[in-house]
């Protein structure tokens, strides 16, 4: 909810890519009295909920997720008619959140089911088929009044009625997805470390005889992570597929988890977490995995700062990150990409497959706008084979550089350049590999934390 959770009209809806389902956003403010008086279905709604609370009400919107309006239209059946679900809070009530369920049966609109939970807070929805009954289950975590404790609540609509599927589960976060193969799906929870629970992931799958979620395994988390920034779905291989999860320290460095089902051994993993021992992808940059290769697989990054010494004068070095899949067979990190990066100007430069680990360095000056791509031999800087000059755009087209930098890619704000020195060099690369290695990044997925 991919961790770490990514203005329409109450009813509209929008799709977002974060977890398993649509998205609704609210209209710009947390609380409000009432919708203004529609036509159709959306007034008959709207008189649903008036007389559920006759006295007033006041709309509570989803905290993260997709899923973010007081008022969520979906089609929960598959009958291509949409139902309603939503969430307020009664007047002059301090607590207890309102879940409407609202069907159109035959023409009206109906409420098939009104669950009220002690909770002044709605965290996060989402839909999922959890019991294969044909129709998608909504699953709602409310907010507790203890930080990063949220309890999930499980709601499954069959025959024109709306019933509480049991969980008993708190979390910190969650996510929805098919993990063991079964063709229904599971509910992952991840908690936090707290003074009453250790960190877990649980994963949570429907036990039909007993008409309830059931935990079906669980694996021990990081206990010094404190907050999940990032939580993604991927595939790992021979149909598999798991959680890639960044999440941040108690110290502010990320680290990333991976949590995936093994069905051979009936067992929820997480090999990248080892009690006692530094998670390889520890890193003080805050660059989050990313589907770089647009495969639908996830690399995870290694971040190291790249080798320099006193001599490299004003420069400090720059940080290499090695973009990596994960090996289900082998359960480690296999390289696919290495790249250097620029924090200051979020972009990175892709080094050549033909480069040895070790012959090179980048270093950056202190403001960041330029970068040397240098060789590295008997512990020293050695001749630069191209830099990068990052210039604001006004004065780029006033025509400082121009003459002796050649224009990479060029934006509202600035205008990226290099000089290639050394097109003689063995480690030489052309100007068109120079410009097609390099890749601005998604500002969301990166920070300056050094």
């Amino acid at each position: 909810m991919k961790l770490k959770s990514v203005a329409a009209a109450a009813l509209g809806a929008a799709l977002l890519c974060l977890t398993a389902g649509c998205s609704i956003t609210d209209i710009g403010k947390e609380d409000l009295l009432r919708p203004p008086k529609t036509m159709g279905d959306e007034a008959e709604i709207e008189a649903l909920i008036s007389k559920t609370a006759p006295n007033g009400y006041t709309l509570k919107y989803p905290k993260s997720g997709n899923y973010r309006s007081a008022i969520i239209m979906r089609d929960i059946n598959g009958d291509n008619v949409s139902e309603a679900i939503a969430f307020f809070r009664e007047k002059d009530s301090a607590a207890g959140v309102h879940m409407l369920m609202m069907c159109d049966i035959d023409g009206d609109w109906e409420v098939t089911g009104d669950f009220v939970t002690e909770t002044a807070d709605v965290d996060c929805v989402d839909f999922a088929d959890i019991n294969e009954n044909d129709s998608q289950e909504i699953v709602v975590g409310y907010a507790t009044y203890t930080s990063n404790v949220n309890f999930l609540s499980v709601y499954s609509y069959e025959n024109g009625k709306t019933n509480a599927v049991d969980s008993g589960q708190n979390y910190s976060a969650f996510y929805c997805g098919n993990f063991d193969g079964s063709g229904k799906s599971n509910i992952i929870t991840l908690s936090l470390f707290t003074t009453e629970n250790e960190a877990k992931a649980t994963m949570l799958a429907y036990n039909s005889s007993r008409g309830a979620l059931v935990t079906k395994a669980a694996a021990s988390m990081d206990p010094n992570v404190v907050s999940y920034q990032n939580m993604t779905q991927t595939e790992l291989g021979d149909g598999v597929k798991g959680l890639v999860i960044d999440g941040t320290l108690s110290g502010g460095e990320l680290n990333t988890q991976v949590v995936y089902y093994n069905k051979t051994k009936k067992a929820l993993e997480n090999p990248l977490y080892k009690e006692k021992k530094v998670n390889p992808t520890q890193r003080v940059s805050s660059i989050l995995s990313a589907d770089i290769g647009n495969d639908l697989k996830y690399e995870i990054p290694t971040v190291s700062t790249l080798p320099y010494n006193k001599s490299s004068g004003e420069f400090t070095a720059a940080d290499q990150v090695i973009w990596n899949n994960f090996s289900l067979e082998h359960e480690e990190l296999v390289p696919v990409q290495r790249t250097v990066a620029n924090y200051n100007y979020a972009y990175t430069i892709r080094i050549p497959e033909t480069w040895e680990q070790g012959s090179f360095t980048a270093l950056l000056n202190e403001s960041g706008d330029e970068m040397r791509v240098c060789e590295w031999a008997d512990k020293k800087v050695g001749e630069t084979f191209f830099e990068i000059r990052v210039f604001k755009v006004a004065d780029w087209d006033k025509g400082l550089g121009s003459g002796k930098y050649t224009l990479i890619y060029k934006d509202n704000r600035y205008a990226y350049t290099f000089i290639n020195h050394s097109p003689e060099s063995e480690m030489a690369m052309e100007n068109d590999q120079i410009k097609t290695a390099f890749s601005l990044l998604d500002k969301t997925l990166t920070g300056n934390s050094k």
